[in-house]
């Protein structure tokens, strides 16, 4: 029970931990087809252009970012936050190549501006038919004109004009000295419009003085609403898609680009409190930013298909770093199990199962937060699956742990979580992780039976895999009695009698699946035939180790090569770019892919005949 209650504060601390923008990282904003806050969208920005997810020196997280880079743009155009991967774009740019390898908008603008012609033709120029160093710039060109769009996607809220005139300060109801928005003048355009013609007082000097007034009023505001378009044809100042509408959802500067009759009462209610949270943000007045942030919030929540509570839940998973901290967990269990197996200790044995139990409870919190912000399991992407998996793993070298208490469990545990971390993170950098699912998979039914099962056949297969790893280790050591040999076989063989039955079950509720979708059950498909392979292998393998005709050395050996089945089912058939099931993941694994396959072969083949060699000079 104490380790529960520990755990608990454990996450009520870390939940009190978050930064916050006092609420502007709740905003909803429709992006890549979907409603997210605009702190997903705010990192998802920032790790495109500076490759992380929050700014490093000083730290400012990606929502604290994005409202100082709208709020004061001057600045923000010469903070060096654009990294250049090598230094031929940064002689394509005219600009010396530094260490660290970040450049301010200003500097890679004006490289850009010189040769705008050749970057718009390579902006428009299929990526196919691009070298790397083409995509680079080509990229870079991109995250430029979105920065530029982004940074002036509120300028219609920003109260740019002071009026003095006592005549339109009397009409428009404000007094002397105050300034005025774009939005502002936008709604009062027809009051502006009338005041000369129902002003008919005063003396020619104060008729002129006031026409000069009106005249720099309009000439400001036309300019401004000009000057959103001549960043950059390609991005006009419409990303922030923060307002909804009967269709879509819009911009600020798209919103007004519509007839003022077509805005219905609460969009303007919007755009005035989105003005009041610049202001307030300006003053740095805190508590009116809280009360215009939760007003905003009040009104979008009125729109059916917005949950908010989900909303301000992903800001929360966005900030709680929930992986990282798993990850680390596993990684100083690892630690504290060598320590405890080196001076033989119980306490360090137990302290590596509970960083084990800890860093699983974070795992676990992270993968609960994506099913309920998603609705649907947590399997649909490579970067899902892979956490999933590990967490799949980790809970079943949990389970083996409570019954064996050796640390062989927590071993098994700390290599499957932390390995399969570090490759989910990987994948994290190719965007945002919370993406909108493909048509084929958009079936919550079938993602959380034939997705799932097989995602727990992957862990426990390989989990399985490090068992035959971990055999090998021991054997090679030759610290441990024939007893303990024979005790190892027995898991090594039940943990694939486990993955076998996974792999197996799954791959059939796959095949009912192809049935209804694709109205066959099996085409041998790339993807089919690999999962397959995996479950005949595993077959085989327990055949032969149970009618004895392969002894536990070459059972191990089974067991290490169907990680290589795995890697390839599970990787591999992405890379062949055919079949039904070619969706969705990447096509950038090929060299790390090989690398894997060689290094199980290696450690496969070269252990198996060292262990051999070693037997036969005892």
């Amino acid at each position: 029970m104490h380790k529960i209650i520990f755990l608990y504060l454990l996450f009520i601390f870390q939940s009190l931990s978050y930064s916050s923008t006092f609420y502007f990282e709740n905003i909803p904003i429709q992006d890549a087809g979907r409603v997210k806050p605009i702190d997903t969208y705010a990192e998802k920005t920032l790790l495109s252009i500076y490759e992380r997810r929050a700014l490093k020196d000083p730290k400012i997280s990606a929502s604290d970012w994005l409202i100082e880079s709208i709020v004061n743009s001057d600045e923000a155009y010469s903070k060096n936050i654009f990294k250049i991967k090598s230094k031929d774009i940064a002689n394509a740019l005219d600009l010396d190549w530094r260490d660290p390898h970040y450049y301010s908008y200003t500097e890679i603008s004006n490289g850009i501006n010189n040769n705008i012609d050749y970057f718009i033709k390579l902006y428009l120029l299929p990526d196919d038919q691009k070298t790397v160093v083409e995509k680079q710039l080509s990229n870079l060109f991109s995250n430029i004109g979105l920065f530029k769009s982004i940074t002036n996607s509120f300028t219609c809220l920003d109260k740019s004009l002071t009026i003095y005139h006592p005549e339109i300060v009397k009409q428009l109801g404000i007094n002397s000295g105050d300034k005025i928005s774009y939005v502002f003048y936008f709604f009062n355009k027809k009051t502006i419009d009338s005041i000369i013609t129902t002003v008919s007082s005063g003396s020619k000097l104060y008729q002129k003085t006031l026409q000069d007034s009106l005249l720099k009023i309009t000439n400001h505001f036309d300019n401004l609403k000009q000057n959103k378009f001549k960043s950059d044809p390609f991005y006009r100042n419409y990303n922030l898609k923060i307002i909804p509408t009967s269709d879509v959802w819009v911009s600020p500067w798209e919103l007004l680009d519509n007839d003022v009759n077509i805005i219905n009462n609460d969009q303007k209610k919007l755009l005035m409190l989105l003005e009041e949270y610049l202001e307030h943000y300006k003053n740095n007045d805190i508590d009116n930013m809280r009360l215009s942030a939760s007003s905003y919030l009040q009104i979008i929540s009125n729109i059916d298909e917005v949950n908010i509570n989900n909303i301000k839940r992903e800001t929360r998973y966005n900030q709680s770093d929930s992986f990282y901290y798993s990850i680390v967990m596993y990684i100083m269990a690892f630690l504290v199990l060598g320590i405890s197996w080196i001076v033989n200790s119980k306490y360090l044995l137990k302290l590596a199962f509970f960083l084990i139990i800890i860093g699983f409870g974070y795992h676990g919190y992270g993968l609960l937060n994506r099913m309920i912000i998603m609705q649907r399991p947590p399997v649909t992407t490579l970067y899902e699956s892979i956490l999933f998996v590990g967490f799949v793993g980790v809970l079943f070298s949990i389970i083996f742990e409570r019954f064996r208490k050796d640390g062989i469990g927590i071993l098994l545990a700390s290599v499957a979580g932390a390995s399969l971390h570090f490759v989910g993170f990987g994948y994290e950098n190719d965007g945002e992780t919370l993406g909108v699912l493909v048509a084929v998979l958009n079936s919550n039914f079938w993602l959380a039976t034939h997705v799932t099962t097989i995602s727990i056949g992957y862990g426990a297969t390989a989990v399985a895999s490090i068992m035959g790893h971990v055999y090998y280790l021991v054997r090679l050591a030759n610290t441990s009695s024939r007893a303990y040999l024979r005790d190892l076989t027995k898991n090594m063989l039940i943990l694939n009698l486990i993955a076998l039955f996974f792999m197996l079950f799954g791959t059939i509720l796959g095949g009912i699946w192809a049935d209804q979708s694709w109205g066959r059950f099996w085409g041998w498909d790339p993807k089919e035939n690999a999962a397959l392979l995996i479950v005949m292998w595993q077959i085989l393998i327990i055949h032969l180790r149970i009618t004895g005709l392969i002894k536990p050395l070459e059972f191990a050996f089974g067991m290490i090569i169907s990680n290589i089945f795995l890697a390839f089912g599970w990787f591999g058939v992405n890379l062949l770019g055919v079949g039904l099931h070619s969706y969705g993941f990447t096509d950038s694994i090929a060299t790390n892919l090989a690398l894997f396959i060689l290094f199980e072969l290696w450690f496969a083949v070269g252990i198996y005949f060292l262990i051999k060699d070693t037997d036969a000079s005892r």
